[in-house]
């Protein structure tokens, strides 16, 4: 009993900061709409009806939410260590395309062989293209947001070539697309009459590995390089290999967020496929606190808003620009957090040492 208590107590802690950080967003983001001449009430019950009010709504909310909670738990293990991994968007994009690249060319095996070795692909080419960033970090102090940034234009000009070129669909009429994957190897589709698929539980599970992660050996030696390098070297940690490998997970993570997105909607490769996941995946990632948890229900908050705000936009005349407006806000919270509590944590420390100090010369406070 004592466990369950003391689990559901971490819980609350993990999710706490995503749930007042968004909370400010939506009364901020009320006040703005207020002044505006707009009812703020109407507008926001809109959006959530957009979001939550049938099946199909709630089913497209999920299916949003997918690839941002996979790419933004990925992205958390980097910020964690200190890696500042930009390149989703790119690392997004090879996986689907390796993911691809086996389902077309080894199409005569079967589903369930096929299906795994697509997983795997997409791991593998999400993880090599931000692995290269690390082993750049690692052996040259390369700076990894530069490089992670150029690679994310570097894929994006790989796959308009592809799709127009080698891996083109011959049936297609010229259109810059492959060809569909096939049936058998599609995700599942969980609720009949939807767009909801597999990958929301294999998100969930991403998830709940996340949450044993941290609590792992490489966990920890992944938190101790974060901490620097004299901790990390101190510990016996080899930093440059736990940089690659970090940025190896981080990004074969975004990889499986490409995997999920082609085999259960898309069902093809097409241009701009990762669609700005990459960067509203740093976002999650910062409002969820780096933490599983936290990720999991900010992930639902940004999906709720991008298949609410249209809705919102259509029925009350609300601009969707409110959306952006929203998240903007999340980030200035988010910062504004993160600034308070490193202050905080330099005011602690201070204190701590003006009173060894004293001590030390024997003085009183």
């Amino acid at each position: 009993m004592q466990k369950i208590i003391k689990l559901s107590k971490s819980a609350l802690v993990s999710i706490a900061p995503a749930v007042i950080t968004i909370a400010l967003a939506i009364m901020t983001g009320g006040l703005l709409l207020l002044v505006t001449g707009q009812d703020p009430i109407e507008a926001f019950k809109t959006l959530f009806w957009g979001a939550f009010g049938s099946k199909n709504r709630i089913a497209e909310t999920l299916v949003k939410a997918t690839p941002l909670m996979i790419m933004a738990l990925g992205t958390s293990i980097a910020f964690k260590s200190q890696l500042w991994n930009i390149g989703g968007d790119g690392q997004f994009t090879l996986g689907a395309v390796f993911a691809v690249f086996v389902a077309l060319n080894l199409s005569f095996m079967p589903a369930l062989i096929l299906l795994p070795l697509s997983f795997m692909a997409a791991f593998l080419g999400g993880a090599l293209w931000g692995g290269l960033a690390g082993a750049l970090r690692a052996k040259f102090n390369a700076n990894e947001v530069i490089t992670t940034l150029m690679l994310n234009y570097i894929a994006v000009y790989l796959l308009s070539w592809l799709i127009r070129g080698p891996m083109i669909d011959p049936k297609g009429q010229g259109f810059p697309q492959t060809e569909l994957i096939g049936e058998a190897i599609r995700l599942p589709i969980l609720l009949s009459g939807t767009r909801l698929h597999l990958g929301i539980l294999v998100a969930l599970l991403i998830i709940l590995a996340g949450y044993f992660f941290w609590r792992s050996s490489l966990g920890f030696r992944v938190k101790l390089v974060g901490e620097g390098p004299d901790v990390a070297s101190y510990s016996g940690i080899q930093i440059s290999k736990t940089i690659v490998l970090v940025m190896f997970i981080s990004s074969g993570l975004a990889g499986l967020a490409g995997w999920s997105e082609v085999f259960g909607i898309h069902y093809r490769l097409i241009d701009d496929i990762a669609i700005g996941y990459g960067s509203l995946a740093i976002v999650v990632a910062l409002l969820g606190g780096l933490n599983p948890l936290g990720i999991m229900v900010s992930s639902f908050f940004f999906a709720a808003l991008m298949v609410g705000g249209s809705t919102m936009q259509r029925m009350v005349g609300v601009p969707f620009s409110l959306v952006n407006v929203i998240q903007g806000l999340v980030i200035i919270f988010v910062i504004s957090r993160i600034i308070y509590t490193q202050w905080r944590d330099r005011h602690a420390v201070g204190i701590i040492n003006t009173g060894v100090s004293d001590k030390s010369t024997g003085r009183s406070n």
